[in-house]
């Protein structure tokens, strides 16, 4: 006879057998709190390099702080990315050091003086149209002055160091090249000093910035010595002062504002290199080789009064890369930055402002001959215009004569009339009373 199974004992043998394949209940929540750490860890990695759309955002959280490096390794490499191919990026040996608050106080105070008041007299002026010759004529696709005039690019590359000078450095750039433009025998070589504005010129701030247009006025009255005469000194403080004979100054014949692509052309395929303001952002500073262009989230660099930073630099020609409309320029960073110190700007996207182009003029002694001439003919035109006003008034007072004499003869022909028509009245009444 079989022995009587203990209900009891079944069923705690069963629930064994249960629970021999499964783990524990709080073996299953500490996989699922780690599971769902991990989780949130990868998500919270991804949010950070990403606005959703696939865009990095490391960028504007470290650029963000004032702190910053200009020269972050990581940031070097993000615009790289974010260049689309069009330029590389590169940590420079001018910005060594600095941050962006650095930035702000270092490259401030470069402006146009005269931007708000064109036009008016006493003011910056706007570039008169060229000769309908030069106006029309063609230019090349491409243009670069190093080759079409060896020895007139004005030497090597400035390094500015922390002196806001950009300014007086490409005012002496381009005109030195326009010198050496204009007769490239007579001033082959010609390097003009910035120092001498920095250290002289009191309508500037010397190393604290000054007019990118109103540097010319300087350069007009005073003129500038060689490099040799007055050297550059970088950041460190140079007196006004040089042993230099003051006939070896060359001076600036005027200055005026242009715009528009294709002027800008012309006017440095005839007479040399101009000056241009340029945005100061981000990503060109650290800007390497090809063409550059400004990245989508590139940012805007700011002084200390809440004005956008500016830099100036000399227009050297223009070219076009892989369909890329370009403008060479100088740069005074030094050879480290850049293409050997030069960069090459893409046409038309607002950070070189081609709307605020700053056209010096060389007193060459052609154009000096040329300003004489024109003056000569000024003042025959203004002995003309005189006389033939002298003319004009002798004719108008004649008429006027004439006019106040037909007047008088016939007030006194009215009044004889009057005095005829009165005697008849008298003569009418003095037979009233008589008789038939």
């Amino acid at each position: 006879m079989a022995a009587k199974k203990d209900p009891a004992a079944e069923a705690a043998a069963a629930m064994n057998r249960r629970a021999k394949g499964k783990k524990p209940m709080k073996d299953f929540k500490k996989y699922l709190v780690y599971g769902l750490g991990v989780f949130a860890t990868i998500a919270a990695v991804w949010l950070a390099a990403t606005d959703g759309g696939g865009k990095k955002k490391s960028r504007d959280t470290y650029r963000a702080k004032a702190t910053a490096s200009v020269n972050d390794r990581y940031f070097v490499s993000d615009v790289t990315s974010y260049s689309a191919g069009n330029f590389t990026a590169a940590a420079s040996p001018f910005f060594n050091g600095w941050s962006y608050a650095d930035v702000s106080y270092g490259l401030d105070g470069v402006s146009i003086k005269g931007e708000g008041m064109i036009g008016f007299a006493g003011a910056l002026q706007r570039c008169q149209d060229e000769a309908e010759g030069l106006e029309s004529g063609a230019v090349p696709p491409a243009y670069d002055l190093r080759q079409q005039k060896p020895g007139c690019e004005a030497g090597e590359v400035y390094d500015q160091q922390n002196c806001s000078s950009s300014y007086a450095i490409a005012a002496a750039t381009a005109l030195s090249s326009r010198f050496c433009f204009s007769d490239p025998e007579t001033y082959a070589e010609t390097r003009l000093s910035p120092q001498q504005v920095i250290s002289c010129d009191k309508k500037s701030q010397g190393c604290g910035g000054g007019g990118i247009d109103s540097v010319w006025s300087y350069l007009k009255r005073r003129g500038l010595f060689p490099e040799s005469c007055v050297p550059f000194a970088g950041a460190k403080e140079a007196k006004c002062e040089s042993s230099c004979d003051a006939a070896k100054k060359l001076y600036s014949l005027d200055h005026c504002l242009l715009s528009g692509e294709k002027r800008i052309k012309r006017e440095i395929f005839n007479r040399g290199p101009v000056v241009a303001p340029v945005l100061l952002k981000d990503d060109f500073m650290v800007y390497k080789s090809g063409v550059y262009t400004p990245t989508d989230n590139a940012n805007q660099q700011y002084g200390a009064n809440g004005e956008p930073l500016l830099t100036a630099v000399t227009i050297m020609g223009w070219g076009r890369s892989e369909g890329t409309p370009y403008w060479l320029v100088k740069n005074s960073w030094g050879k480290g930055w850049g293409e050997d110190g030069y960069a090459r700007m893409t046409i038309g996207t607002g950070v070189l402002r081609e709307e605020s182009i700053i056209v010096g003029y060389a007193a060459t002694p052609e154009a000096l001959e040329e300003l004489a001439r024109k003056k000569e003919a000024e003042e025959k035109r203004k002995e003309e215009l005189k006389k033939e006003r002298a003319e004009r008034d002798a004719r108008i007072r004649e008429r006027e004569a004439q006019r106040a004499a037909e007047a008088t003869e016939s007030a006194s022909e009215a009044e004889e009339d009057l005095d005829f028509e009165d005697d008849e009245e008298v003569d009418t009444d003095s037979h009233e009373g008589d008789d038939p």
